[in-house]
């Protein structure tokens, strides 16, 4: 399939689009690992077992892990569709 200029484009802008909630995603939680001194790995650990409590910062920790993975993964699928 041959991809016009205006799809390249298309394609080109929602990556665009994927890099910048990217970064997004990634400052917040790196401010939240400051913040309580841990790295999201370790956290994963502790919050799906249950072991940090119910604190708002928690669980928006563990939504922006959820869509910083699922927004990289667009990413991903989308570039090889410009080369």
């Amino acid at each position: 399939m041959t991809l016009t200029t205006e799809i390249k484009e298309s394609l080109v802008r929602e990556i665009n689009i994927c890099s910048t909630t990217i970064n997004f995603y990634k400052k917040q939680i790196g401010a939240l690992e400051k913040k309580h001194h841990m790295t999201t790995a370790s956290f994963l650990v502790k919050f799906e077992k249950g072991a940090l409590g119910d604190e708002k910062d928690f669980f928006d920790w563990y939504a922006f892990h959820k869509l910083l993975s699922s927004w990289t993964n667009t990413k991903k699928a989308l570039q090889p569709l410009i080369k």
